[in-house]
C-alpha cells in the first residue's frame, strides 16, 4: 500500500476513524481510542499527518493493522478475556 500526498491529506480531513468510526481530531490517521491501543513507537507515524512524508504514514498504517490483526486475534483466541 502506497499513499499519494493527496491520499494522506484526505485521510487527514476525514472526520471519522477508519478503523472503528468514531469521531478523529483533523490531522491524524486514527482516533485517540485506537491510537492508545498502540505501542507508542507505532502512534507517532499516525498523529499530525499532513506534514509527515506519505511514505511514513504508509508504513504507521501498515504496522497499525498488522498489530490489530494480530493483537487481537491472539485475544479472541484465549477467550477474549472472558471467564468460564
Amino acid at each position: 500500500m502506497h499513499l499519494t500526498r493527496d491520499q494522506v491529506s484526505g485521510l487527514a480531513r476525514r472526520r471519522n476513524c477508519p478503523r472503528c468510526d468514531f469521531d478523529k481530531t483533523a490531522g491524524n490517521a486514527l482516533c485517540r481510542r485506537c491510537r492508545t491501543k498502540l505501542p507508542e513507537h507505532m502512534r507517532l507515524a499516525l498523529e499530525r499527518i499532513p506534514t509527515k512524508e506519505p511514505s511514513i504514514v504508509s508504513r504507521g498504517l501498515r504496522a497499525a493493522a498488522d498489530y490489530f490483526n494480530v493483537h487481537f486475534q491472539s485475544v479472541k483466541n484465549f477467550g477474549g478475556g472472558k471467564k468460564r
